[in-house]
């Protein structure tokens, strides 16, 4: 996935700006704010009480297992696994990106039927049915156990699960998120261990997703050693030592006759083949063909099945193991046939990417494979004789019109008919939006209609705009950041209307402290016709920056009405508007933040400085015993509430909030706060 640089975290910036202000005469320095039932299934009312373990790794190439052949990796858990059960050799993702491709596997359902079509911005309808639903009905106990912001319950895979941990480790000091984007194996392996020493004997399904080989591949020790040469496969070894665990505990819990085990990986890592260095951009297989493994009762052991699988095969095979069958709709079929030697009815696997449509503003890809071929609709179609070429090479389109008439008649079935689709992205919250950014997705900045035609650019044209992204600002780059701007502005000339590209040469402009070449930078996206709240939102950022708060504010309020959901951008409109003596509007903004989001603490941190303003101290410390209950770490409203107590005569409960401070406050962020706050303390003994 490529990145996009977070913009930088400047002194006294407008993410975390500092309002000054008097309360009669004691210190006063005041922050704004930052920061159904299911549908009838149709499914069999009879299924083995088995217990069902699903393990998801995501961006896993199976190619890079040990038990797929690969001699440069040992893999013991996973190759153990394939021993005990069947190992599928040509298995394939429906789509390169991890909330689709799981969204397929859980519904048996093709992205044009989940509707789910890239990271970010895309919801699963809570009417759909998932393993987890059907499973859930029948009395089994449910809980998924995730690692990575990208498959946040908000994106709605929770469905069916009694338990959905989502909840990611709270990030150091001084950190813009108030959590981190992901977690390692180790951690998320943990939680579901516990979860099964605790639960209650009934039959249970059990999903347990871990996101380490997914960029930037930097294992721990000793894997770092280790692999130091290799830390994608250093980033695997740890993962599969991780599940080790995890399998050890599920043996403990249920005996392997009463246990399925399905493992997957979501889809594969480019890892500069084609052109690609991550993952989203093409459907060649490098990033189609997944690891999946599956063992349990009723799965022959040590059994190699060379036919094609897919990801939307998982739910039909489980339920049929199980001795059910899956909902009429469900587009995917049991592969249990071929465990005796017979053909499943899975010839043609569809697969997808929007991703570079929706960040870069290129055309879409839509592919078909089948055992032998692989047509890949674009805007330059390409055809590959997979079992000639498997590594997808030599481009055979002009030699086999019959193939490529039969395929391009298939495909109506998913586009339509007119070969034209419209996709409508959502909202996504601002907290969630700056950890997608952090992994190097741009959807979901604006709700936004997109119409797919397989018209425009071909991504295959931007190779050399794909390796200076990576280059530039590859999770692996190390260049300095003027050398870094040198060679975004070189794409910016190549690809004018790619968001991406805008996005990463502003952020970088910001962290040099070139922030009027950033202004530039998002004016020229504007003027390019690359409009969205983010853009709006930074251009405001950096006119505030240059004093400009009077500029700042309808940039603000165009972020708010793209985004309404992006609530850091409100909260920085609310910023200007309190700054610029607009209470009434500031108060108003403040309030709608709060009803999107009531755990949203910077909003009652933003009303108690408004209520300071009014000199309604009775209701500022309301609002700032609200914000400090919602966030303890909320340094700024530990500050306001400390110096309310004070005034107040409350010594005791000041000395608490001040230390408060001083224990979370960055000396960076408050250098000539933290010196005054001691003083007071002081004062207070």
């Amino acid at each position: 996935m490529l990145r996009e640089n977070p913009a930088a975290v400047l002194p006294m910036s407008f993410r975390r700006r500092i309002l000054l202000a008097c309360c009669v005469c004691t210190l006063a320095v005041l922050l704004s704010c930052k920061r159904p039932e299911a549908a009838s299934t149709g499914a069999s009312p009879t299924l083995h009480p088995l217990n069902v373990l699903v393990v998801t790794v995501d961006t896993l190439r199976a190619d890079h297992l040990h038990c797929y052949g690969y001699s440069k990796i040992e893999t013991p858990n996973l190759d153990a696994i394939a021993q005990n059960g069947v190992l599928f050799e040509n298995a394939v993702t429906q789509t390169p990106l991890t909330p689709p491709s799981h969204a397929s596997m859980f519904t048996g359902l093709n992205p044009t039927a989940h509707h789910v079509r890239d990271t970010g911005g895309f919801v699963l309808e809570p009417s759909s049915t998932t393993l987890a639903t059907l499973l859930q009905q029948q009395g089994w106990d449910t809980a998924a156990f995730v690692s990575s912001a990208v498959l946040k319950r908000l994106f709605g895979l929770n469905q069916g699960f009694a338990v959905y941990d989502d909840q990611l480790p709270k990030p150091g000091k001084g950190h813009e998120f108030l959590e981190d984007a992901e977690r390692r194996a180790g951690d998320t392996v943990d939680r579901a261990i516990n979860w099964l020493g605790a639960q209650s004997g009934k039959p249970f399904l059990l999903w347990v997703h871990v996101y380490d080989p997914h960029v930037p591949y930097d294992p721990p020790a000793p894997f770092r050693e280790t692999y130091k040469d290799r830390p994608y496969d250093g980033e695997i070894a740890y993962a599969d030592r991780e599940l080790g665990r995890l399998f050890d505990a599920v043996s403990k819990k249920s005996p392997a006759d009463k246990t399925v085990i399905a493992v997957l990986s979501d889809h594969g890592e480019g890892l500069g083949e084609h052109g690609e260095f991550s993952h989203g951009v093409f459907l060649y297989d490098s990033t189609l063909r997944i690891a999946f493994l599956l063992s349990g009762p009723g799965v022959p052991a040590g059994m190699r099945i060379r036919p094609q699988a897919r990801t939307i095969d998982l739910l039909p095979t489980i339920l049929d193991l199980m001795g059910g069958q899956a909902p009429a709709a469900v587009q995917g079929v049991s592969l249990r046939p071929y465990f005796n030697g017979k053909d499943a009815a899975a010839p043609v696997s569809y697969a997808e990417t929007l991703f570079p449509k929706i960040n870069m503003g290129w055309a879409e890809l839509r592919a078909l494979r089948t055992n032998h071929w692989k047509y890949i609709l674009a805007p330059k179609p390409e055809l590959y004789d997979l079992s000639q070429d498997p590594a997808e090479t030599h481009n055979v389109i002009q030699s086999h019109a019959a193939e490529v008439q039969k395929f391009e008649a298939e495909l109506k079935s998913f586009i339509g008919p007119h070969e034209t689709e419209q996709v409508q992205t959502t909202a996504v919250d601002s907290r969630t939006l700056d950890q997608l950014r952090s992994l190097g997705y741009t959807s979901g900045f604006s709700p936004r209609t997109y119409t797919l035609k397989g018209k425009g650019i071909d991504p295959k044209d931007r190779l050399e705009v794909l390796k200076i992204m990576e280059e530039a600002d590859g999770p692996q780059s190390r260049l300095p950041v003027p050398r870094r701007i040198e060679l975004l502005r070189q794409a910016v000339k190549q690809d004018p209307t790619n968001p991406l590209l805008y996005y990463s040469l502003g952020g970088d402009c910001e962290k040099a402290g070139r922030y009027t070449e950033a202004l530039d930078v998002y004016y020229a996206a504007l003027r390019n016709g690359i409009d969205s709240g983010r853009l709006h939102s930074r251009v405001g950022d950096l006119l505030v920056r240059a004093g400009k708060k009077d500029e700042a504010i309808p940039e603000y309020e165009k972020a708010a009405r793209f985004n309404p959901s992006d609530l850091q951008s409100q909260a920085n409109l609310a910023t200007a508007y309190l700054e610029t003596s607009r209470l009434p509007d500031a108060e108003r903004v403040y309030k709608a933040i709060a009803a999107i989001d009531p755990s949203y603490a910077n909003a009652y941190n933003g009303l108690g400085v408004i209520a300071i303003q009014r000199q309604d101290g009775a209701a500022a410390r309301g609002y700032f015993e609200k914000a400090v209950q919602l966030d303890p770490d909320l340094v700024e409203a530990q500050l306001n509430l400390g110096l309310l107590y004070k005034m107040a005569g409350d010594r005791q409960r000041a000395r608490a909030c001040f230390e408060a401070f001083l224990a979370k406050a960055s000396p960076k962020q408050y250098p000539e706060v933290i010196p005054k706050v001691r003083e007071e303390l002081v004062a207070l003994q």
